[in-house]
């Protein structure tokens, strides 16, 4: 019998395995197109080769997903929903291409992506796969990869499952004149549901795309749900990237996130991530530099309460010279909540005159919270300027009290503090309309805070 700490390959994958043969029994006559073997060549290598992780692998020591494979998931319904019932999750006084997954479905309805069309590939992957091209060589390239190749077992099992992922291409030389929304919502009623979306991103050279990618759930959406979500971008030769991503999954949501990039020659890829929501989190970001001359930044915020888990793990691979990176993760934990940051820097023996710094800073404000950091630099040539540091403490009592002498309530001044502390990065935000959401959704977030004395400085 596994304990809490293991789980049961045969107990947990058989699970998914049998969903498998009940989706494949649904798609009727569509088992012949390219797609499907795919999926089942993932389900096949799922079944035999890859295993779930447990916290004896290192990568995994402070993260326990056996809950997470407790239930027994469904494929996520078909939701009709209106145009009302997203606006919550717009960015006001933002326009941008907006394209709406609903419990992983693709929704043209509620998208509006009016011209964009006109000037990048924007094509859901089933699509890509009937047609011939360069389009379907390249999703296959990386779907077959996932499938027969990738080590996670969540990747494998997303490459399995997905049936709705999007393609993007942006053409050499354009710089699209607005962002893509991607927003993805998700409404579980009855039986647990499994949700895998699946991206696939490629931007020509000299191209500049930004992409605002969203996760949310409808307000009475309370049923357990697992997201597991799979993206791959590649940015040629001096292609600019903005990748936001903001999630803020229900409270009982697991939620995987496995971010892959691949770098060309003097590329610049920029990460911003917001975590809020959700009851267990592990987010894999990972950049292979590919070339010199690139430049990457790992910006992340992170909000714990109550049960909360949020673990951040990254990976730059500086393999070339005259490369920068910049990583800067801050999150604040309380009530029971638990953080991880797991950052890696490998410098290898090419790859002179790199830049990389790191830094991992939280708040933890009560004794039920913690905070396990690692950053590491690992590095193998001598003409580099590489730093990396992480801190982990409660509020300054001088500068609480400078704010109580001011006429705020205790109560008012840590919330003040708290948000002051996340400013480093909010600030980097490069969209107004983009910044002022995550510091509303920042504010309501902190208004959820534990009112007991465990919010303490001591």
């Amino acid at each position: 019998m596994a304990n809490s700490n293991t789980p049961d390959k045969n107990d947990s994958s058989g699970k998914f395995i049998e969903l498998f043969r009940l989706y494949e029994n649904s798609l009727n006559g569509q088992k012949n197109y390219a797609g499907h073997a795919i999926q089942k060549t993932a389900i096949q290598r799922f079944a035999n080769d890859v295993n779930f992780p447990t916290r004896k692998n290192e990568d995994w020591k402070y993260t326990n997903v056996g809950e997470l494979l407790q239930p027994q998931y469904q494929q996520p319904k078909f939701l009709n929903i209106k145009t009302a019932d997203i606006s919550p999750f717009l960015f006001e006084g933002l326009d941008t291409y907006l394209l709406v997954f609903v419990n992983g479905k693709y929704d043209k309805v509620l998208s509006s992506k009016e011209g964009l069309s006109n000037k990048i590939t924007v094509q859901d992957i089933p699509s890509c796969l009937q047609e011939g091209g360069p389009t379907n060589s390249t999703v296959s390239q990386y779907l077959s990869k996932w499938a027969s190749q990738a080590n996670n077992s969540f990747t494998v099992l997303n490459t399995a499952f997905a049936n709705n992922g999007i393609y993007i291409n942006v053409p050499d030389g354009l710089v699209v004149d607005r962002p893509v929304h991607i927003l993805n919502i998700t409404h579980a009623e009855g039986e647990p549901t499994v949700i895998c979306p699946q991206k696939i991103i490629v931007t020509g050279e000299n191209s500049k795309l930004t992409i605002i990618e969203t996760y949310h759930h409808l307000p009475n959406s309370q049923q357990t749900y697992f997201t597991n979500t799979v993206s791959q971008l590649v940015l040629k030769r001096n292609a600019v990237v903005d990748h936001y991503r903001i999630q803020d999954e229900g409270e009982n949501a697991f939620f995987i996130n496995n971010t892959e990039v691949e770098q060309m020659r003097d590329s610049t890829y920029s990460s911003y991530v917001v975590d809020l929501g959700g009851k267990l989190v592990r987010n894999n970001l990972s950049s292979i530099l590919m070339d010199s001359g690139t430049s990457t930044n790992f910006y992340g915020i992170y909000i714990g309460i109550n049960k909360q888990h949020i673990d951040n793990q990254t990976f730059i691979d500086h393999a070339y010279p005259n490369c920068n990176s910049n990583e800067l993760y801050k999150g604040v934990l309380t009530d029971n909540a638990k953080g991880v940051f797991n950052g890696k820097i490998i410098v290898r023996p090419d790859a002179q005159k790199t830049n990389a710094f790191q830094k991992n800073h939280s708040l933890v404000l009560s004794k039920g919270a913690s905070m396990n950091s690692k950053p590491q630099l690992e590095i193998f040539a001598d003409d580099v300027k590489c730093s990396h540091g992480a801190t982990i403490g409660q509020l300054n009592e001088d500068a609480l009290y400078y704010m109580r002498s001011r006429g705020l309530s205790k109560k008012e001044a840590i919330s003040v503090l708290k948000q002051a502390f996340l400013t480093e990065i909010t600030e980097l935000i490069k969209i107004d309309p983009v910044k002022e959401k995550v510091e509303q959704m920042l504010v309501d977030k902190f208004k959820q805070l534990s009112e007991t004395n465990n919010e303490s400085l001591n």
